[in-house]
């Protein structure tokens, strides 16, 4: 060998050596992501499936076996391009774009029964989520597609706890509602009843009604003095009414319009009107503030009124 072919020999060694060198450093970063896929796979915390492009199952881990509690052998028949129950959830279309196109997919969460699939009829019935990631070739076609499944079980099972919780709630709510408006009811039946009680009407001859008034005179009860007050002397042909107010603790100026209001309606009707329990603040009420009370007949005490208007009779 001359000395021009030793040395092209060596160069050629050398060639060769780095070329031995960059493919080392090349399969050494090829192994970092297939140690990567294959700690997923191995761990069993997350459920694989591996199909093919007639998404066949070609492979399984032991998360997946954990979880749907069967084998990859009972999956021969299965497609997961012809599953009904994928298809009755709408997103079929999903799993085709990520098989023909080799576009990754979310898949929304669903309860899957793998016995209600012909191609399966074993299994555990399971809440998941899952998403589909196509694998590449070296030519950028899809060869095959990974499926990811994460069981949300427990999720759904603390979301039908809140639900549960909630109907309960609701019914506490309703039940509540419907007793607080019974009371309601009870409430107003009582206040009607107050009411009609604390505005009586006494038939003491006939033609003579008496109207004993006890406790304050505010709007409200003006209102009701008038309603039973007109009401009465309808009913019983009235021609003569006495408003007892011995029993008002306040007649102020309003309490007092009130009655002047009452006794003019009354006079409408043909029945006179006289006031008895007169105090000397009431009267002094009535003079100062001119409510104008100068044609009823008022009396100090209730025997008077009711001497005078037998006397009239």
């Amino acid at each position: 060998m001359n000395p021009r072919q030793s040395i092209d020999a060596e160069q050629a060694h050398e060639d060769l050596a780095r070329e031995n060198a960059a493919l080392r450093r090349r399969i050494a970063e090829l192994e970092i992501p297939a140690r990567r896929y294959q700690a997923l796979f191995d761990g069993g915390v997350v459920s694989l499936q591996v199909y093919d492009l007639e998404s066949r199952t070609k492979e399984v881990n032991a998360g997946w076996e954990q979880l749907w509690h069967t084998r990859l052998e009972q999956t021969a028949d299965y497609r997961l391009l012809q599953d009904p129950q994928i298809a009755a959830q709408g997103f079929m279309h999903l799993i085709e774009q990520a098989f023909l196109e080799g576009k990754a997919a979310r898949l929304p969460t669903i309860r899957y029964d793998p016995r209600q699939n012909e191609a399966v009829e074993q299994g555990n019935v399971r809440w998941v989520a899952s998403a589909l990631l196509p694998v590449q070739g070296a030519n950028g076609d899809v060869c095959e597609v990974i499926q990811l499944h994460f069981d949300v079980g427990e999720l759904k099972h603390s979301e039908e706890e809140l639900r549960q919780q909630k109907e309960q709630l609701e019914a506490a709510v309703t039940a509540r509602t419907a007793e607080l408006a019974e009371q309601l009811r009870v409430s107003e039946e009582q206040q009607q009843a107050i009411a009609a009680l604390s505005t009586p009407v006494l038939r003491i001859w006939k033609g003579i009604l008496a109207v004993p008034l006890i406790g304050r005179i505010d709007a409200a009860r003006g209102a009701r003095i008038l309603e039973v007050l007109l009401r009465s002397i309808v009913e019983a042909s009235a021609e003569k009414v006495i408003l007892d107010v011995t029993g008002v603790p306040v007649l102020d100026a309003n309490a007092a319009r009130y009655l002047r209001d009452a006794v003019r309606a009354a006079e409408l009707l043909g029945a006179q009107c006289m006031v008895v329990g007169i105090s000397t603040r009431t009267a002094r009420t009535l003079v100062e503030d001119d409510l104008g009370f100068e044609n009823v007949c008022t009396f100090a005490t209730l025997q008077e009124g009711l001497r005078c208007a037998l006397v009239r009779r």
